[in-house]
């Protein structure tokens, strides 16, 4: 009995080794078609498959965030939404216990100095819009100017710029050098300076004569002022002054948009460096034709010179170091002005043009030749560039 017992495992197990050879020939085997071997067979269709996987669908792009220095000082985000109509572009709600005045400065001011292009700033009866624009997003800012509950509501919209194929910078447009038959009727410590600009060729007048004694007018000055300094920026348009455009709503009453000067003007005053209703000054006029004083010169030319960095000081202070014996009738918007003029040294606009005096005559008009010479010089002292320098530096690569 143990004997078949025996000879029976035997035999199974000799029936297995055959069962996996068998198997395992079938595995082997290179025949096409074998139902094994298309068992084992990668997947012809995966990539078709994975490709119309869910999660293989590329996500949809994010808009671009709105940079942290375009957003307001303690404001608080109400809301985040695409536009109505335009999905492109994101719309964020804020309010913040500001005047509206001092939100429309700050984007003003960060829209200059991070070298953005202010496009359009217009004020109306309860808003305030701004828009401006770089080479990756297009903003735009409107303030409500009636406060609720002591808080002012603001949106600040932004879209992204579609990138377009790069091309060449172009080139900045200068000035034909002018020559003026009445310089020598200038005052002589003021002609080499006068010179220089006209080699620049950005003192505009009529005809060939600089009639340097005459007073300039206020619209002129603003002229020649944005003309220069972004003349002696050609090179960097990060710092220059963005004209006023025709399509622009007119920021000062008398001067509308067919004035000669209404670009300059209207662009100085966006800008931030004129005193205007987008900086909360009441009046709404600006007399062009009128002749321009000595302490608007200084109050519109001295923000340019320290990069619109001016401290508040007091007529004590400007006593203490001008030591002006009429320090008295300065104007109050003036002062910061005259009291920073003194921090250039030599290179100030007050000794540059009247020399040394302890007399400012601070409502006395300025003649061309003085306001040709204020704006050889843009700068704080330490650092600046002066006309002689700007017509002595290499052209810009074409």
């Amino acid at each position: 009995m143990k004997q078949y017992q025996a000879e029976g495992r035997r035999t199974l197990k000799r029936s297995r080794q055959l069962g996996w050879i068998f198997l395992s020939a079938l595995l082997l085997s290179s025949c096409e078609g074998s139902g094994l071997q298309n068992w084992f067979a990668a997947d012809p269709n995966a990539e078709q498959w994975a490709s119309q996987s869910p999660t293989a669908t590329p996500a949809a792009a994010a808009p671009a965030a709105l940079p942290e220095n375009l957003q307001f000082p303690k404001a608080t985000l109400l809301s985040t939404q695409p536009q109505a109509g335009a999905p492109q572009t994101t719309v964020t709600r804020w309010q913040v216990a500001a005047p509206a005045i001092a939100i429309q400065q700050f984007y003003s001011q960060q829209f200059q100095q991070l070298g953005w292009q202010l496009t359009e700033q217009q004020v109306s009866d309860q808003t305030i819009t701004l828009k401006g624009r770089n080479s990756e997003l297009d903003v735009t800012v409107t303030i409500n100017t009636v406060p609720e509950n002591n808080l002012t509501m603001f949106t600040v919209a932004y879209t992204p710029v579609k990138s377009t194929p790069a091309t060449a910078a172009p080139q900045p447009h200068l000035s034909a050098p002018q020559a003026f038959t009445d310089l020598d009727q200038a005052p002589a410590p003021l002609q080499p300076a006068i010179r220089d600009l006209a080699e620049l060729g950005v003192l505009s007048t009529t005809g060939d004569r600089l009639q340097p004694n005459i007073p300039i007018r206020r619209g002129q000055f603003v002229r020649w002022l944005v003309t220069t300094y972004n003349r002696f920026y050609a090179d960097r348009p990060a710092r220059q002054i963005r004209l006023g455009s025709r399509n622009d709503t007119p920021i000062f009453q008398d001067v509308p948009r067919d004035h000669p000067d209404f670009p300059y003007i209207q662009g100085l005053a966006m800008a931030g460096f004129l005193p205007s209703p987008l900086t909360g000054d009441t009046s709404a006029l600006f007399r062009p034709e009128a002749p321009l004083t000595r302490e608007t010169l200084l109050q519109w030319k001295v923000p340019l010179d320290q990069q619109g960095r001016l401290s508040p000081s007091t007529i004590d202070r400007i006593q203490q170091t001008w030591g002006f014996k009429d320090s008295q009738r300065i104007a109050p918007p003036a002062i910061n002005a005259v009291a920073a003029d003194y921090l250039a040294g030599d290179l100030s606009n007050i000794r540059r043009v009247w020399g040394e005096t302890l007399l400012l005559q601070p409502q006395k008009p300025v003649t061309h030749a003085e306001a040709a010479a204020a704006l050889w010089y843009i700068g704080n002292g330490t650092e600046g560039l002066s006309a002689a320098m700007v017509k002595q530096a290499p052209p810009s690569p074409s």
